[in-house]
């Protein structure tokens, strides 16, 4: 990304974008921009911010290209029967297999009942056994693992422990992703060091934002904070309209529609709970 100051204004605007297209393997470029959102994480950081000398002069971006991210492994499972749950969407936990990782499982079959697409053109629905997406974070004590092995942690002891008719269940095939560094890791002390939504800022570089779950949306926060896809959706539309609200006149905002409004029980628990913080120190914490 190169950057340009403004005479006008006195403020710096990206002009230009370079980029590899892997495909042909040759360097593209953009000129005569109008705006760009970073929608990236942390590893997307790092890669553009040290190809872009302009960008790493700001310090909101070479913070953000320090932080590290934790490793994940996806995992797919053709089953050859249907595996019925109490719920399609389920986590791993105290398991001595996940090695330290954090794991969860969820019942495409159940959540995409129909979708024939799950196995293939050409499988009849008869045939169609459960499909199941298992991915593990924080997932570095499993990533020198083979494919199979992993495979197998899942079917002979994770599944079958906590829904017993996996059992039963012959597996038809499997697909295993392994991806070192790429989710977001909230470590502690890494809060001032996440990218701002705004980027460096509207009076430095306002057409330069920045979209993804671990994004500082400031005072256009949502209500989903704590869940990384759904905040990640959201930051992207308050980026886009951030971006707009800067370059276009009389563009119509994209309504962000908030979170529905906590239980009273759930309130009446956390206004008692910031009460008695009043009084008890919070030796945890020094």
């Amino acid at each position: 990304i190169s950057i340009d100051k403004d005479q006008s204004d006195g403020k710096m605007y990206a002009r230009k974008i370079e980029y590899l297209d892997t495909r042909s393997g040759e360097t593209e470029a953009m000129e005569d921009i109008d705006g760009v959102v970073l929608a990236l994480g942390c590893q997307g950081m790092q890669s553009v911010v040290s190809g872009s000398p302009d960008l790493a002069r700001l310090p909101v971006f070479s913070q953000a290209a320090s932080l590290k991210g934790i490793d994940v492994i996806s995992v797919r499972l053709w089953f050859d029967r249907r595996v019925e749950t109490r719920s399609p969407a389920n986590v791993f936990s105290r398991f001595e297999s996940l090695r330290g990782a954090g794991g969860t499982f969820f019942m495409l079959d159940q959540f995409q009942a129909g979708n024939t697409g799950l196995w293939g053109d050409d499988i009849k629905n008869d045939d169609m056994g459960s499909v199941v997406a298992c991915d593990f974070y924080n997932a570095g004590g499993l990533m020198s693992l083979s494919e199979e092995d992993i495979a197998k942690i899942l079917t002979d002891e994770l599944l079958p422990s906590s829904v017993s008719k996996f059992a039963d269940a012959k597996l038809v095939d499997s697909w295993v992703g392994k991806y070192g560094g790429v989710v977001s890791w909230f470590s502690p002390g890494s809060f001032t060091r996440r990218p701002p939504l705004e980027g460096a800022g509207n009076d430095i570089l306002p057409n330069v934002k920045c979209a993804g779950d671990w994004v500082r949306m400031g005072e256009r926060e949502h209500g989903a904070k704590g869940l990384c896809q759904e905040r990640a959706f959201v930051s992207g539309f308050e980026a886009a309209n951030s971006l707009m609200r800067v370059s276009a006149d009389g563009f119509k905002e994209h309504e962000v529609l908030p979170v529905r409004e906590d239980e009273w029980q759930f309130k009446l628990g956390v206004e008692i709970n910031r009460e008695v913080m009043k009084f008890l120190p919070r030796f945890w914490t020094r």
